[in-house]
């Protein structure tokens, strides 16, 4: 049996999700992983979303063995080594990073030293690479390339491209191929463009990009059932050592904090 661990989840203090009366608190995330046979997940902190605070969700995280804490981190401190160093002495395994929440201005923001920096006190970056939102925010330059330079300029620093550049998903995937400090989350593109060519694109990895991907849910957006379903699509003619590495391996000696 084929066991998955969830790349991206988003357990929150208040358990609901943005304000939508969804179900997304700790206890209702680590039971869906023991009933859907999945070995843990790793919960992603969302900064400003649902009454986050580092202290709080760690906390809370402790609480529940099959969950790995990832802090959400605002990009627009000025304290940015400090708040660095309290997150890694918490205890959290990484940052996540969420350019449209946190209303990321690429030019402005230092988001290459806060990258830099994750490296320095082994925290892996989560990096959101879906851009796409509503007139008057949309991004005028392909973000690709900012990924790209974040990439190039931060070696030292391991990086999950989460959603994995959604319909980008192949562009996204030859940069993680050729860069050992990152990889590809395949979380909300898995899902939402079912159906879509991207379905070819997502068998293509599936049978030649093993090492490199790993398997978000969104959680609470979609459910661990159902993106279990949808993995075992991917499976007929695919060998168990390549879906081990899809399903878990990758991501759990990707992130340097997580013993398993």
């Amino acid at each position: 049996m084929i066991r998955l661990v969830d790349s991206l989840a988003h357990p929150t203090l208040t358990g609901d999700w943005l304000g939508r009366g969804i179900d997304s608190s700790f206890e209702t995330l680590s039971s869906e992983l023991h009933k859907s046979g999945y070995l843990a997940a790793f919960a992603i902190g969302m900064h400003g979303v649902e009454g986050y605070n580092h202290e709080d969700y760690i906390e809370k995280c402790k609480q529940f063995p099959n969950l790995y804490p990832v802090a959400g981190f605002d990009p627009n401190t000025p304290y940015i080594k400090a708040e660095m160093k309290r997150i890694s002495d918490l205890g959290y395994v990484g940052i996540k990073i969420h350019p449209r929440f946190s209303g990321l201005d690429y030019i402005t923001n230092d988001i290459q030293n806060i990258v830099s920096l994750a490296g320095m006190y082994d925290l892996t970056v989560f990096y959101c690479t879906y851009a796409h939102c509503g007139k008057g925010k949309y991004p005028i330059i392909d973000p690709f390339y900012y990924v790209a330079e974040l990439v190039n300029n931060c070696p030292k620093t391991n990086i999950v491209l989460v959603h994995g550049g959604d319909v980008d998903v192949l562009k996204y995937s030859e940069l993680v191929r050729h860069n050992p400090n990152t990889l590809l989350d395949l979380s909300l593109t898995f899902m939402k463009y079912r159906g879509s060519s991207i379905d070819l694109d997502i068998k293509y990895l599936f049978n030649h990009f093993d090492r490199r991907i790993c398997i978000g849910t969104d959680h609470p957006e979609y459910t661990h059932q159902d993106v279990l379903t949808r993995f075992q699509e991917f499976t007929p003619g695919v060998s168990k050592a390549k879906l081990e590495n899809i399903s878990h391996k990758n991501i759990l000696n990707f992130v340097k904090k997580v013993l398993y």
